[in-house]
């Protein structure tokens, strides 16, 4: 049986057809949208990473909306890939000439789709996008898109402004957060939260409690959960994690100077 994929469009929606986002001139903000799908503005810009608005994977019906629709984004600068479980049909509806960051031996689907201006890193190099700098930095992952390519390497990235991202991708806990903590300073963390159960998948996805510790070993100053609720893709509950992490804010089990932020469809601001 084949399994069809969907996106979750409204009936002839397109990229700017909608009412897209505006932000206030000189805020800076972030917006979860969902699974590992952020919209950052920096310095006016806008920039999407990992865009993720299918409706339907295959078996798995979505859970949660998007919390901006498709096309009430904002006119974007660039789009960050973090690793090989792109979603091709949601890349498909940019400009082709939208600037995409993405790890090596993944730009060949994105120059196949006919972008013209694909950026592909690997770890500590670094790219310039208007008054932006993007760097490639390490995660903890399976490597490939599919049984069959399994050479790309997936990345974080951290973007420099007058504000500074870190964007964890998919990722496992890992030392090397504390290396990277030592040598930036990260205004902002987006950690993903979901996709722990069984054990074993810690190997490459972190908890809410590892979520945390991520945190404080890149001595981040704010924190947006990411990567749950979209889809049920191990054995806990879609609800499961955010409850969770809210219950361990709750009880202070790590120190009170860690802020984090639940964002769905609304604005983090980073100005304060």
């Amino acid at each position: 049986m084949w399994w069809r994929t969907e996106l979750s469009l409204e009936k002839g929606a397109s990229y700017l057809s909608g009412s897209p986002l505006a932000f206030p001139k000189g805020e800076n903000a972030a917006i979860f949208i969902g699974h590992s799908t952020v919209l950052i503005h920096l310095d006016e810009q806008n920039f999407l990473t990992d865009p993720f608005y299918l409706k339907r994977l295959y078996p798995l019906q979505r859970h949660l909306p998007p919390g901006v629709p498709f096309q009430n984004l904002p006119p974007l600068n660039f789009i960050l890939i973090s690793h090989g479980h792109l979603d091709l049909k949601t890349l498909s509806l940019f400009p082709r000439n939208l600037p995409i960051v993405l790890s090596e031996k993944l730009e060949r689907y994105l120059i196949e789709l006919g972008f013209n201006n694909v950026r592909s890193l690997s770890w500590g190099e670094r790219t310039i996008i208007g008054s932006l700098m993007v760097q490639a930095l390490p995660v903890k992952h399976s490597p490939g898109r599919s049984l069959y390519e399994t050479r790309s390497i997936p990345q974080s990235y951290f973007v420099q402004g007058t504000r500074t991202i870190f964007f964890g991708g998919d990722s496992g806990l890992t030392e090397e957060f504390r290396e990277i903590g030592a040598n930036y300073s990260i205004d902002l963390a987006c950690l993903p939260i979901g996709n722990y159960q069984p054990a074993s998948f810690r190997r490459v996805h972190m908890s809410p409690e590892d979520a945390l510790k991520a945190m404080e070993m890149l001595g981040a100053r704010r924190m947006v959960p990411i990567h749950w609720g979209a889809f049920r893709l191990s054995l806990e509950p879609p609800e499961e994690p955010p409850r969770r992490f809210r219950q361990l804010l709750q009880e202070s089990v790590f120190p009170v100077r860690l802020r984090a932020r639940f964002v769905a469809g609304r604005y983090d601001r980073l100005s304060t």
